[in-house]
């Protein structure tokens, strides 16, 4: 150990503590705020994913409004409740990511990122 090192840690041990505790802390705090930047990142992204699912689903509600025959649009109620189980698990990966951050109040999800409900098949006549 170098001298001057030696003699910081001999004749004043809070102050050397202070100085490698501080540095220390430095490392802590550029490695937390990566951290936060990445899970922030993960958030938006799974906002992101989220809205993508929610306007596809808006897109096929719009074409099974328009079908008439029943086989077809009994296959397209197949593909939007494949979408709609797709964006409930979208917006659970949404609220553990926002937990992760500490954000524990999710009203918020449902009024910005509506999910239209499920649909049921249509019956031949």
């Amino acid at each position: 150990m170098p001298a001057r090192v030696r003699s910081i840690f001999c004749a004043r041990p809070r102050y050397a503590i202070g100085l490698l505790v501080g540095r220390h802390r430095d490392g802590l705090d550029k490695t937390e705020k990566e951290l936060l930047e990445e899970m922030a990142k993960a958030l938006g992204n799974t906002g992101h994913q989220l809205e993508e699912v929610i306007e596809e689903m808006k897109a096929l509600e719009e074409v099974m409004e328009r079908t008439e025959d029943v086989e077809e649009y009994n296959l397209l109620v197949e593909r939007f409740n494949d979408l709609h189980r797709t964006a409930m698990a979208r917006r659970e990966m949404l609220m553990i990511h926002r937990e992760a951050i500490k954000i524990y109040k999710h009203t918020v999800i449902d009024a910005v990122y509506p999910i239209p409900e499920r649909k049921k098949k249509r019956t031949a006549p």
